[in-house]
């Protein structure tokens, strides 16, 4: 497997992960001297993808309702990206007629 783990790089432990995936699916007979020292470096960076995904979600969770729309945020400035609902109108919609559709 290339390189160490790096505690700080998603791509990096995820790379070990599908790596260590790809091994694995293509032996027919697990070398067993390889395995555990492969599945425990497999699991810290499991470990380190998952935090690092945790930590996204819970930053992307400051933004976003649990409805998925986006929140009003102080932090963004008006015209720089803030984020608007949209409110009904308060006046009523004009009636259609759909029989009346002539061109």
């Amino acid at each position: 497997m290339n390189g160490d783990l790096d505690s700080t790089s998603f791509n990096k432990n995820y790379k070990v992960l599908k790596e260590t995936a790809d091994w694995l699916s293509s032996q027919n007979e697990p070398d067993i001297d390889q395995l555990v020292p492969k599945v425990e470096k497999a699991m810290k960076a499991y470990t380190i993808c998952k935090d690092r995904l945790d930590k996204v979600q819970a930053t992307l969770g400051q933004y976003f309702q649990p409805d998925g729309t986006v929140a009003e945020s102080p932090a963004l400035i008006e015209g720089e990206g803030r984020a608007r609902k949209a409110r009904k109108s308060s006046r009523p919609e004009p009636e259609r007629d759909d029989e009346d559709l002539s061109l």
